[in-house]
């Protein structure tokens, strides 16, 4: 039996429960949080501080990390395909949950989480790559798009297999596409350029 979309629908599901709606209760009284736009950290961290911030980032990594978890055992094998398809269905129900009508976050820290439990090699290749292309552009959505190409063209050259090459490579599509907006920004010079750590 092909247990890959059984990991994908798991994954989905724990991906689509968004801790930033339990930190706007807590902190707003509001009971979700739709009216502050995108449920990531970034967004979180400029309305409602670092510490908001860094409880969504910290309930993104661990609902990934459970999915992985789970897909780990549900689909097992050295080449970890299971973690794999767990990650994506995590990633996918990050940026459209269901039950919010499809509005979600943009997925950076889930393909992130899952690319690493996959393969540290090529998780913290791609994150790596994509931090430095932060601090030197100033801008988070060019460090996805970095993320995004990265995280195919490392399993390509590390000899993962075709398999899990066309899984991230679908991956960082979905990274490009929740940035789309953000890309026609900086073309049109109308997103802010930030400064990280006063490095540039």
């Amino acid at each position: 039996m092909d247990m890959r979309p059984a990991c994908i629908a798991l994954g989905y599901f724990c991906g689509s429960f968004l801790t930033a709606d339990l930190v706007v209760r807590a902190r707003t009284g509001k009971p979700r949080w739709d009216s502050f736009g995108n449920p990531g950290t970034a967004n979180v961290m400029s309305r409602l501080g670092t510490r908001c911030g860094i409880i969504v980032l910290c309930g993104d990594i661990l609902k990934t990390v459970l999915a992985c978890i789970c897909g780990f055992y549900l689909l097992p094998g050295p080449e970890r395909l299971g973690v794999l398809y767990t990650g994506f269905g995590a990633v996918i129900g990050h940026c459209w949950p269901v039950w919010k009508g499809f509005h979600g976050g943009k997925g950076v820290a889930c393909v992130g989480v899952a690319a690493v439990l996959f393969s540290p090699a090529i998780g913290l290749g791609a994150l790596i790559g994509g931090g430095a292309a932060v601090l030197v552009s100033g801008y988070l959505a060019i460090g996805s798009a970095v993320i995004a190409t990265l995280l195919p063209s490392l399993a390509f050259l590390l000899e993962r297999g075709m398999q899990p090459t066309a899984v991230l490579a679908a991956a960082g599509a979905v990274l490009l596409l929740r940035h789309r907006k953000n890309f026609v920004r900086i073309a049109n010079g109308e997103e802010q350029r930030k400064k990280f750590l006063g490095l540039v």
